[in-house]
């Protein structure tokens, strides 16, 4: 085997071998897998079903926060197909190790069929993520603020500091033009990720008409965090963890950014890792914040299989992945002719 398909494999590989080895540590090493397995049979039936609507109710709102994205660019699509697109999103992200294709680059091709137009599509895509993480950043900042005195909340405060500011920076630095000037054309070409900041920087173009959209998705963006928030204190209830809801505010966001660094396989292991770190600094058991963390992945999980049914009809990861990439930057014209609001938006 060549050195290439090596390192091609390692890359593919290595972050699910790191998620299966931190969760075995986790639940395996560190805690008892006999008092898990107890605590997490032992859930009130009535707060998981309620964690089970109120993380579907989190795939929904992220539905209609898509879907408003996608109609301030004049296409129309369905609430329904939206919620398919964002199940079987979910499902790739998290349930397809060392897939060669990401939940969001699904979406994209997805929407490119709804809509005859990958490049909206993609934009559509992308703005709705940042929209996500931007509100998540910032509920937690907000909910943090009166408690950020509290020694056992300073760790939460600099991780949630250093993701703004470090989400701030990259936006500013891929959406400034006058930022990007400042770097010779030759080496631009040449820098890791220079097609997604180009292709970044014309998903802004193309919403630079629609401010109204955008704050309408942007504020939006708050009911599928509350969901998601929701869902994990139900859990939390349901295993008899003794917390105000405000600590799960901002704790579940923070465990949520840490698990993002790609260093894992959609997560896991690092969300679970970081839950039983930052829940310990509230007094809360290493057994209970393990159990209420992989049980919202699991809740979540569930609901994305979904969507699997419906994804046995839609084109192969290989076909996706050479369809979204292959119409993936526009000419400066079509770029200017996307960012013009249609009439009535």
């Amino acid at each position: 085997m060549h050195m290439k398909q090596v390192l091609k494999l390692a890359k593919r590989f290595l972050p699910l071998a790191f998620s299966v080895a931190v969760l075995v540590y986790l639940f395996a090493y560190r805690t008892d897998p006999v008092q898990n397995w107890k605590t997490a049979t032992s859930v009130n039936k009535n707060m998981l079903w309620l964690a089970l609507g109120l993380g579907l109710g989190s795939f929904v709102f992220q539905a209609v926060r898509l879907k408003i994205l996608v109609e301030v660019l004049g296409h129309k699509v369905s609430l329904t197909r939206m919620l398919t697109y964002t199940l079987v999103g979910h499902f790739y992200n998290s349930a397809i190790p060392g897939g060669s294709v990401g939940g969001d680059a699904i979406k994209a091709l997805y929407l490119s069929q709804a809509t005859g137009s990958k490049p909206q599509a993609f934009a559509a895509v992308l703005v709705d993520r940042l929209c996500g993480l931007f509100m998540l950043a910032t509920l937690a900042l907000v909910v943090l603020l009166p408690s950020i005195h509290e020694e056992t909340m300073r760790q939460a405060a600099v991780v949630i500091i250093v993701f703004t500011g470090a989400a701030t920076v990259a936006i500013v630095g891929m959406t400034s033009r006058r930022v990007r000037r400042l770097v010779p054309k030759g080496l631009s070409g040449r820098l890791p990720f220079h097609d997604t900041i180009r292709a970044f920087d014309e998903a802004m173009q193309i919403y630079r008409g629609h401010k109204k959209g955008l704050a309408l998705a942007l504020l939006l963006s708050a009911l599928p965090q509350a969901g998601w928030i929701g869902m994990h204190i139900a859990i939390g209830q349901g295993i008899d963890i003794q917390l105000a809801w405000t600590d799960y505010a901002v704790l579940i966001p923070v465990a949520g950014m840490v698990a993002a660094l790609p260093i894992s396989f959609g997560g896991w292991g690092v969300g679970e890792a970081a839950t039983v770190h930052f829940f310990g600094l509230r007094g809360i058991g290493k057994v209970e914040a393990g159990v209420l963390s992989l049980m919202g992945r699991m809740i979540q999980l569930v609901w994305a299989l979904v969507g699997l049914p419906l994804s046995w009809a839609l084109p192969r990861p290989k076909d996706i992945k050479a369809k979204v990439h292959g119409e993936a930057v526009l000419a400066d014209k079509q770029v200017e002719a996307a960012a013009k609001p249609d009439p009535g938006t």
